[in-house]
């Protein structure tokens, strides 16, 4: 079998993108695109971690018989970033338009044989409490009430706008962002093979417009604490993407993590100001890390 090479998004919640190197009977895969997690089939059916491989280092961690084909494989790969392959896509809908409202899954390949997926959209993993919205921020301090988490806001912000019966849907998304409507959780019938325009699909994770100013402002936030992995996405308008890169400066550190995933940038030389910012820090920090390994 030839090497494939492809990136995964991981959703609900959001950690980044994935990137694999594929030969069958082994992977590789990374999420930073210097250290390199193989797994292989054990004989008996299962896929286990078999080591650890890394740029510019080689195997690490593992015993090399077996696997000359995958190291193989990683050492002739082409330049990062992959290419996305999950290009079926599936949207918690807006319970009164009908319209994609929050990203649920994704998958390569097509959907058959999918387990019902969950109907509920989730910002974090249950363990990370970090995020915090300037906009809540601000509203707890005139009401001196501290509300409840941000995150959790979140969350119930964006599912209550499905509620309470949740609609879901799988849509094949076209190179043009084209989606085709396909399977889903209490569609109605002429929605199964509906098409929806690429402006219809928010950008990013969950939609922005729609909502109260408040609203709008948490979601935003959202998106801006997540920006150094949202950039991972190649098919960004360059306006998001000067956003995004504008925003993801706030965290050098999340951002150096993941710099050699990035498909382009717009603006280069910020970026490169953020990533030396980021030794700096690391350095007057005595290596003390950051919370992007609590994102899950």
């Amino acid at each position: 079998m030839y090497p494939s090479y492809y990136a995964l998004r991981r959703v609900n919640p959001y950690r980044g993108v994935v990137h694999y190197v594929d030969i069958g009977e082994a992977t590789a895969h990374t999420f930073d695109g210097l250290a390199w997690h193989l797994r292989a089939d054990d004989g008996y059916g299962w896929v286990r971690p078999v080591g650890v491989w890394r740029e510019g280092i080689g195997l690490q961690l593992g015993q090399p018989a077996g696997l000359g084909d995958l190291i193989a494989a990683l050492e002739t790969r082409p330049s990062l970033p992959f290419p996305l392959f999950d290009t079926y896509e599936l949207w918690l809908l807006d319970r009164e338009t009908g319209m994609p409202l929050a990203l649920l899954a994704t998958r390569r390949g097509g959907i058959e044989g999918v387990e019902k997926s969950d109907s509920e959209w989730y910002p974090f993993v249950q363990t990370y409490t970090g995020f915090v919205s300037p906009a809540l921020a601000e509203r707890d301090a005139l009401t001196r009430n501290a509300g409840d988490a941000h995150r959790d806001f979140l969350a119930r912000l964006v599912n209550q706008a499905a509620r309470p019966h949740a609609m879901t849907q799988w849509f094949l998304r076209g190179q043009d962002g084209v989606g085709k409507g396909m399977a889903g959780l209490r569609l109605p019938y002429e929605w199964r093979s509906r098409e929806l325009a690429a402006s219809v699909f928010p950008e990013l994770l969950v939609r922005e417009v729609g909502n109260s100013r408040l609203e709008q402002s948490v979601i935003s936030d959202y998106h801006r604490w997540l920006a150094p992995l949202l950039l991972l996405w190649p098919r960004l308008s360059l306006e998001t993407r000067a956003r995004l890169e504008l925003q993801a400066c706030e965290k050098p550190q999340w951002l150096t993590r993941v710099q050699r995933l990035l498909p382009s940038r717009v603006n280069p030389a910020l970026i490169q100001a953020a990533l030396v910012a980021a030794c700096l820090e690391q350095a007057q920090a005595g290596g003390v890390q950051d919370d992007f390994t609590k994102l899950g």
